[in-house]
């Protein structure tokens, strides 16, 4: 009875100890009507204007890195440098729910927490983990070689299309939105309207089960909501716009 009980603790022990690293590859796409396009007029150069209308119709891939546990999830946005002599630079795009840098997750507080700086004051964004009612389909389709299910959900103004396989043994939700029992392999974030329409693509691109991880959470930096944030950025702008007339309306003398 003893050594039952002994090895049923060591499985729950490396159950709760389960860490994947999982490599996430984000793409945003629109496809924008001739309403959409009449936004770029502004832009009085041609070629800058094409430059603007494919880069926010088209932008580059971004990969994450994830880390999860049972309890816990960092990512991590990987960098990508571009060596190329005529790189004219590039307009960067994440999806919802996948923020730019790295975050930590907090599966027991059902909490995100996102490091970021406000004109070089530190702060730290708490937000909940979205808790999303989702409709399982009766679809199936093959991805990465496991049997994958259908749900859809609304995230948000978007419809949300999710991916997930109950073949892999582990819980994996790669945005901030509570789990769902499976391991989620593609979502698509999408919106149509006047101006055209939007996808925003999230594919698994590999995984592999680590035997340890230690899981980085952020600094001891204030903690503020995202509607502080908005507020704070708000604030910040507004002190810099004020600053940068008053410095532009200073007469200079020779």
């Amino acid at each position: 009875m003893n050594k039952l009980f002994a090895l049923f603790c060591i499985i729950s022990s490396f159950a709760q100890a389960q860490v994947y690293e999982v490599l996430v590859e984000t793409k945003h796409q629109t496809v924008y009507s001739e309403k959409g396009l009449e936004f770029f007029q502004e832009i009085k150069d041609p070629d800058q204007r094409k430059w603007n209308i494919e880069q926010n119709s088209n932008p580059p891939a971004l990969d994450f890195k994830v880390y999860s546990s049972k309890s816990e999830l960092n990512t991590f946005e990987q960098d990508k440098v571009n060596n190329e002599q005529d790189f004219k630079g590039q307009i960067k795009k994440s999806v919802p729910g996948l923020n730019f840098g790295y975050s930590y997750t907090s599966f027991v507080e059902k909490a995100n927490y996102l490091p970021i700086d406000i004109y070089g004051k530190k702060y730290t964004v708490k937000s909940d983990l979205k808790d999303l009612v989702w409709n399982y389909t009766n679809e199936t389709k093959e991805i990465m070689g496991y049997k994958a299910e259908k749900a859809i959900s609304k995230y948000g103004d978007f419809q949300l299309e999710m991916w997930f396989t109950k073949e892999i043994p582990f819980n994996f939700m790669p945005a901030n939105i509570q789990p769902i029992e499976g391991f989620v392999l593609e979502m698509n974030y999408y919106i149509e309207n006047e101006a055209g329409k939007m996808n925003n693509f999230v594919r698994v691109k590999s995984f592999k089960q680590i035997e340890k991880y230690k899981f980085k959470k952020t600094s001891k930096a204030p903690i503020i909501t995202e509607e502080k944030s908005f507020e704070l950025y708000d604030e910040a702008n507004e002190k810099r716009n004020e600053m940068f007339n008053q410095d532009k309306g200073i007469d200079k003398k020779d």
